[in-house]
Order: structure tokens, then C-alpha cells, then sequence
């Protein structure tokens, strides 16, 4: 299967986009559904940073080393015809669509991507990643209507204990709900393993040890 490319994009690329890049990189690795190249850039990155602290620590509870992580600003070089990208904010969508306004259709924030794919996948198959994306894609310019929802996965930089769990809970929620729509497609590779499970718990006890607290479940 040709791989499919994914870029999520946050501000500094240190804290939100490696995050829920490197849990959708790891928890796809092992679908038989889609094969995403994942990528993660910031708009106004300083490259060659490193992921910060708090996110390698939390990141190390859902089995996955950023460590070896490094920030890369986001320019026209990287983005590519076709590619996904999935934004932690609005702001971000934007700034794509300044650089690569023939992406219009795929470009979303990471949150309003999940909700959208999840309720397409309620509605009946679709086959593989780029019918995801399309259709995706339809729902929200057929519900453009609506009033506008925040979508924005919160910036915990700098921020208190609760903000970094507001931060966790919103990344790990809608990660899972797009593995959950992964998981759903029926294309010719299906009905091999699911995706790993993605809160702190079931990695937990797939992989031995206490279990922690799982932020995913609001706790």
C-alpha cells in the first residue's frame, strides 16, 4: 500500500504537534488499515528544539519516547499535494492555507477532524484513508452553517497542573476517536489487529506495571 502523508502542525512544534503525531505514528504502525507517514512541523518554530519536559513526560505514560524529537518550522518545502494536516489550533489552519491554499480541503484542526471522522464512520464503511479525509471534508462544508466550535486543542505552555490536563485529555480524546475511525475502514487490508489502545491504563496493562490515572476518561 502507498503511504498516505499526515502533518500536524502546532506554534513552537515542542508540545501539542509532536504529541499527537508521534501517538498516531505509533498506534497506526500496527493497523492493517491505513500506512500514514506522520509528520509534525510549527508555525513558528525554532528549529532544532527540543520537545519540552512536561510532554516527554507525559508522553513517556502512554509508552512513546520524544527524545530524540526536534522542532521544524513549517514552511511550503514541506507540505506536499495530497497530504493531510491536522492543526492544534484554527490560527494554524489558517497560516497552512497562507502557504498552501490548494490544500483547502484537507487541512483541519486535529479535534474537528476526530468529530467529523467519527461520524462518518457511524454512518457506514469507508474504505480507506483518503475517503476518510474526502469525506471529512464534506461533512464539514455541508455543516459550515453551524455555529463555529472551539476545535483548539489548549496551549499548556507556561500553564498550571490543570491547563496540562485539559491539554492531555483534549490530545488523547481526539487521537483515539480518529484511531477509533481507523479502525472502521473497510478496505482490503482490514481485519488484521486494531490500533494499541491509547490511555494510560490499557497501556498499562498491556505492557505491565501500575496502572495510572486515565486522563482520557475525565478522571
Amino acid at each position: 500500500m502507498t503511504p498516505d502523508r499526515l502533518v500536524v502542525v502546532c506554534t513552537a512544534n515542542m508540545i501539542r504537534s509532536p504529541f499527537v503525531a508521534g501517538l498516531l505514528a505509533t498506534r497506526l504502525a500496527s493497523s492493517p488499515h491505513v500506512r500514514l507517514h506522520v509528520e509534525s512541523a510549527g508555525t513558528a518554530a525554532r528549529p532544532g528544539a527540543s520537545a519540552t519536559s512536561e510532554v516527554q513526560d507525559i508522553a513517556r505514560a502512554y509508552g512513546l519516547d520524544l527524545g530524540d524529537h526536534r522542532a521544524r518550522l513549517l514552511t511550503d518545502g514541506i507540505l506536499q499535494p495530497g497530504d493531510t494536516v491536522l492543526c492544534a489550533e484554527r490560527a494554524h489552519r489558517r497560516v497552512v492555507l497562507d502557504v498552501r491554499p490548494d490544500l483547502v480541503s484537507s487541512v483541519f484542526t486535529v479535534r474537528e477532524f476526530a468529530r467529523h471522522a467519527e461520524a462518518v464512520c457511524a454512518r457506514g464503511a469507508v474504505s480507506d484513508w483518503p475517503a476518510l479525509v474526502r469525506a471529512a471534508g464534506r461533512r464539514r462544508l455541508a455543516m459550515s452553517g453551524e455555529t463555529d466550535r472551539d476545535d483548539d486543542i489548549v496551549d499548556p505552555v507556561s500553564g498550571t497542573r490543570s491547563l496540562w490536563r485539559d491539554f492531555e485529555q483534549q490530545a488523547a480524546l481526539a487521537v483515539s476517536a480518529i484511531l477509533g475511525s481507523v479502525s472502521m475502514l473497510s478496505g482490503p487490508t482490514a481485519g488484521g489487529r486494531d490500533p494499541q489502545p491509547l490511555t494510560r491504563r490499557e497501556y498499562r496493562r498491556r505492557h505491565g506495571g501500575d496502572a495510572l490515572r486515565p486522563v482520557m476518561r475525565g478522571a
